[in-house]
């Protein structure tokens, strides 16, 4: 965190003293100043975050290249270039070095600026200040150079590039989106063109391929190339380079850079990100609260606006924020969604994850009335996959395997069957006994339940991500509820009345007996031994997808109502959800638990907020009649696993995903069913939030007298009308009003928990 920053926080924690919800006004500074890009920075799984530079949606996102094998990036020493686009671009002084490594340069966050339209850090060891900020297709640099015979600019491209010099102060190409693919994620693999230019002619210049260097040559291709300028420069003399680019042509690129970048005005570009980023920031205006959740808010919002990445994390909420304010943003992906579906016979399934659930984004768009696109090729796409393709993990391409007839035909997806000498005659026994097989290599050895399934012999199953067959059953189940509802929309009756069916598949992996979903072999027979929280092998994958049956046993979005009544009502419902939020990894410790499970992160008792199938768990209270728990559980979760810190998020952000969860359930409100088009109802944590929702109208949530002890709602009205059900419509927010809630700090049990006031559900609850 910057000195600035660290100034600006503690003079508003000082103002904020007395009450630490009392109205900090948004006032003191522009939306975009209080984006701290360092968020969630520190992971407490793997990667964590990065200082992006970007403007909303915009194709360029940067960040430095720290340290490799820092996964912690706050944490890094070193800068060893700024990837942008193929390439990688770096400033130093002295002979040319030809090797990241050579040229990485020690770096100091009291040194560094980090905001989403700019980015600012002092290269120590050359003793250059870098600089970059951007625009939707072209990126600015400014470095300011020390007293030195010979300081340069190093261009960069790892894989297939092709460099020349276009004239004494410009150089052009391509090249390919691989080993620099963290500044563009989702290009991975494509062609890029690019012209860049620099603000003064080059004194000496050339080019290098591998370790060898061409001084004064013209022209470079292949692996690791680069192009270098160089000049002479007297103390804090600055050069500038300016880079456009397009995925169509050279000429694109160099096109797009005299569009957006015409001059040699840095301020000018640094200033208009900046403006970008205070109007997309303000579609969602907020009063009250705390820096540190004004801090948290803005962030989070940034975060949900580049690109959204694999739809198995974003259709849950990222993909549903973006339809209440740019919802043109997620017609514009859906049409993406349908050319690939034209060019390729697919439409896009959850990347390297399970299910279908592209199918779940143009659901719920066109439930919540978005329909600029290509319905019945969409819908088309949507049938194709869920009848055609693979469901098997991490295998996006490929035919109905043996695995799919069985969903088809028996309604789930099966386990592998369990080996002889695995088989247990008395699995209470075995379950009394699990603390001695989770200790048998204790201590300070990971260690999780031995497989009991035989060897895998179906093609295309991963050895390392396995079939995960109660998760692809149950996330395909919920898909399969998506398109019937699109069916019956449509008028698809014979569809409609297939997939209806599909979408029940969920019950066929509910154990009663134990209680929680389980897998079964392809003959129907449960596979026991079975734990529900740590049987499945590394990360749970034979039979879960990263999280354990504690988490997928609340994966039925699409008939919370049915999951109620298998369990026995909603008492037992709740007692079930009670238990989610305490019950303990034992018999082995948090540590060995996270090393079988570290996607569980974010830990309360067995809720894992780090990781997205959680995400909609705590707003379930509000289908089983105690809406004062989704309360009280979401302002924990947001109180312990939210800040404006390097550790301020739970996992993996996940495009947004992790984040945008954060911006709705701060707002009060969250979309438990994607597809459905209504919001279960939270506990809001700013006393005014106003969103723009289009056309001049706006939709506010008044939470009066809210503080940290105020988080129960005790009355609610809309539009000025009492209102007792604990959820509101798409419809009633985006025709703007108002959503006025009374807090107090204790919990008001009528308010919300009739069964007529329960969210509507696949299955109707018996007192509707």
């Amino acid at each position: 965190m910057s000195r600035r920053f660290l100034s600006a926080a503690v003079t508003a924690l000082v103002l904020i003293a007395a009450n630490p919800y009392n109205g900090y006004s948004q006032s003191v500074r522009q939306l975009a100043d209080f984006v701290n890009p360092y968020i969630g920075s520190i992971s407490p799984k793997t990667g964590g975050t990065s200082p992006t530079v970007l403007v909303p949606h915009g194709m360029l996102e940067v960040s430095p290249r720290f340290t490799p094998g820092i996964g912690d990036r706050y944490l890094a020493d070193k800068i060893y270039g700024f990837p942008v686009g193929p390439l990688s671009v770096m400033a130093t002084t002295g002979a040319i070095q030809t090797s990241d490594k050579a040229n990485a340069s020690d770096f100091d966050h009291t040194l560094e600026m980090a905001k989403a339209y700019y980015y600012q850090a002092l290269l120590e060891t050359p003793g250059i200040n870098a600089e970059y900020t951007l625009t939707d297709h072209a990126i600015i640099f400014r470095f300011t150079f020390p007293k030195s015979e010979r300081s340069n600019v190093l261009v960069g491209a790892a894989h297939d590039g092709d460099l020349r010099f276009a004239g004494p102060g410009a150089v052009e190409g391509q090249g390919h989106m691989t080993d620099y693919r963290n500044s563009i994620g989702l290009w991975e693999g494509k062609t890029f063109y690019f012209y860049a230019e620099f603000s003064k002619p080059v004194e000496k210049a050339g080019t290098w391929r591998n370790d060898t260097i061409a001084g004064g040559a013209k022209e470079t291709s292949g692996d690791n190339v680069g192009a270098f300028a160089s000049y002479s420069t007297a103390k804090d003399e600055q050069v500038q380079l300016k880079i456009g680019f397009s995925q169509k042509d050279i000429n694109d690129a160099r096109a797009m850079l005299a569009k957006e970048i015409p001059d040699w005005n840095f301020d000018r570009v640094k200033l208009e990100a900046k403006e970008s980023w205070d109007k997309a920031l303000g579609l969602i205006r907020v009063e009250g609260g705390t820096e540190d959740q004004l801090v948290t808010f803005y962030t989070a919002l940034y975060r949900t606006m580049g690109r959204k990445g694999n739809v198995w994390d974003t259709y849950r909420c990222a993909y549903p924020l973006q339809t209440i304010i740019e919802p043109e943003r997620t017609e514009e992906a859906i049409r993406e969604f349908v050319s690939d579906y034209q060019k390729t016979g697919w439409l896009p399934s959850s990347g390297a994850m399970i299910g279908n659930h592209s199918t779940a984004v143009i659901a719920d768009a066109y439930m919540k009335g978005l329909r600029d696109f290509n319905v019945e090729a969409a819908y088309a796409g949507m049938r194709k996959n869920a009848t055609e393709a693979t469901m098997i993990p991490w295998s996006d391409e490929g035919k109905i395997t043996e695995l799919e007839k069985c969903y088809f035909e028996k309604g789930y997806y099966p386990a592998l069957p369990v080996r002889q000498d695995m088989k247990v005659d008395d699995e209470a026994k075995w379950t009394a006994d699990l603390g001695g097989i989770v200790y048998s290599k204790m201590p300070y050895q990971i260690t999780w339940l031995p497989e009991v399934g035989v060897k895998e012999w179906v093609k295309g199953v991963s050895s390392w991500h396995r079939r995960q067959s109660v998760s692809v059953t149950l996330e395909s189940a919920y898909d399969d509820w998506c398109l019937a509802e699109m069916a019956k929309a449509l008028g698809k009756t014979e569809d409609y009345d297939m997939f209806i069916k599909r979408a029940h598949n969920y019950r066929n992996l509910f154990d009663p007996s134990i209680g929680f979903m389980a897998p079964k072999d392809s003959s129907g027979a449960w596979v026991r031994p079975f734990d529900p929280k740590l049987s499945g092998g590394f990360a749970g994958e034979e039979y879960f997808a990263e999280c354990n049956s504690w988490i997928y046993t609340f994966s039925v979005q699409q008939d919370v109502q049915g999951l109620i009544d298998l369990m026995g009502g909603r008492e037992a419902f709740n007692r079930k959800l009670d238990q989610l939020f305490v019950e303990q990894p034992s018999p082995m410790d948090k540590p060995a638990f996270l090393g079988e499970f570290p996607d569980m992160s974010g830990l309360i008792g067995m809720y894992c907020q780090g990781n997205e199938p959680a995400f909609h768990i705590p707003y379930l209270y509000d289908f089983s009649g105690e809406p004062w728990k989704t309360q009280a559980r979401v302002r924990e979760i947001m109180q312990l696993w939210y800040n404006s810190g390097p550790f301020g998020l739970p996992g993996d952000d996940d495009g947004g995903a992790m984040s945008s969860w954060y911006v709705f359930s701060a707002m009060g409100f969250y979309p438990a069913t994607p597809g459905r088009p209504d919001y279960e109802i939270g506990s809001p944590i700013f006393g005014k939030v106003i969103i723009n929702v289009g056309k001049g109208k706006t939709f506010t949530v008044e939470a009066r007298n809210v503080s940290w002890r105020n988080k129960f709602i005790q009355s609610a009205e809309l539009d000025g009308k009492p209102l007792t059900r604990p959820w509101i419509t798409h419809a009633e927010i985006v025709k703007g009003g108002e959503l006025v809630f009374v807090m107090g700090p204790m919990p008001s049990k009528s308010w919300g928990s009739a069964v007529a006031d329960a969210p509507p559900s696949m299955t109707p609850s018996a007192g509707k």
